[in-house]
């Protein structure tokens, strides 16, 4: 029984069109207008790469699922089923049209960022000295609304970002968004040290707050945020280590702990072998959240207790 399979044979099974993968399998399918109904079970239909079977109260997308549900495959028994016949893969990547290259609005950046680095010293808790060493490394900035920015850079150059915004907006809710044309499969990274090992994270402020926490024993790893939960970051993240020359030695999903965050380590982790992935949560909903916790508990245990000294000499020059 087959127990893993690679990040790039997952990618290729889910863009594998669903009726192409029947038709060669042999399913009679009959098309109705804009479905496909099954000759045999005729409850079963099927539309674009959502599937329908009423009879069974059976309903789901993605051909990988279809696969697990109809044919009775586990997850990598699907996928290197996909992979085998050279099935076509759905229009909507066929015929999606590239994006306009992204260009870093430097006009609107301010040579001022005491907004920004107030906002992540004293609201988000961030070590100071990781906020200097970012700043140092033109990883961080400010724009013209006071909004922090996060710089994607990959060999030097700025490939996307993201934004946060410092103050409260009328609603009351705090701005948060990624800038237009950004590459859609990069993100906001750190390298500490020379990375050997990936940990990657929802948000930029995640990684950073996490680094704030294990401070000096973060060795030789990359900080990696996926803007999210993206499984496309990670599989390039992974393949961009290799063609710097970094051998990958573990794998790290250091998510949000609730539902969704929950159910992406354990999915993509299950992809690797036990002992080059694991997942770590955090205790509270974040790993910002953590850090405001362990830093409030900190002053209660301490009210004098200075700053602690973070060696930051082992960061990526």
């Amino acid at each position: 029984m087959a127990k893993h399979v690679s990040a790039d044979q997952v990618e290729v099974a889910r863009n594998v069109d669903l009726i192409d993968y029947l038709e060669r399998k042999g399913e009679p399918l009959k098309r109705e207008g804009r479905y496909y109904r099954h000759q045999v079970h005729d409850s079963l239909v099927i539309k674009d790469q959502m599937y329908a079977w009423n009879s069974r109260d059976e309903k789901g997308a993605g051909v990988i699922n279809f696969a697990k549900m109809f044919y009775g495959m586990n997850f990598p028994e699907a996928v290197l089923d996909l992979n085998e016949q050279g099935y076509k893969v759905k229009d909507n990547v066929q015929k999606q049209k590239p994006k306009k290259p992204y260009q870093y609005p430097f006009q609107y950046e301010m040579n001022d960022k005491t907004k920004a680095k107030g906002y992540l010293t004293n609201e988000r808790k961030i070590h100071p000295k990781i906020i200097n060493w970012l700043d140092k490394k033109d990883l961080i900035a400010q724009d013209k609304l006071g909004n922090v920015v996060f710089k994607w850079k990959q060999q030097g150059e700025i490939v996307g970002a993201d934004r946060q915004g410092t103050s409260p907006m009328k609603d009351g809710r705090m701005f948060k968004g990624i800038d237009r044309n950004s590459h859609g499969s990069a993100g906001f990274s750190v390298d500490i040290g020379k990375p050997n090992s990936i940990y990657l994270f929802e948000s930029p402020i995640d990684a950073l707050s996490y680094w704030s926490i294990k401070k000096g024993k973060l060795q030789d790893t990359r900080l990696v945020s996926m803007s999210g939960l993206k499984r496309q970051t990670m599989i390039d993240e992974i393949k961009r280590m290799g063609k710097e020359g970094h051998k990958v030695n573990h794998i790290t999903f250091c998510t949000d702990n609730d539902k969704a965050g929950r159910e992406f380590a354990v999915k993509y982790q299950n992809l690797f072998k036990n002992d080059v992935s694991s997942n770590y949560f955090p205790k509270e909903k974040d790993w910002n959240e953590d850090l405001k916790k362990e830093t409030k508990l900190s002053k209660r245990r301490n009210p004098f207790q200075p700053i602690i000294n973070m060696d930051i000499n082992s960061m990526s020059k």
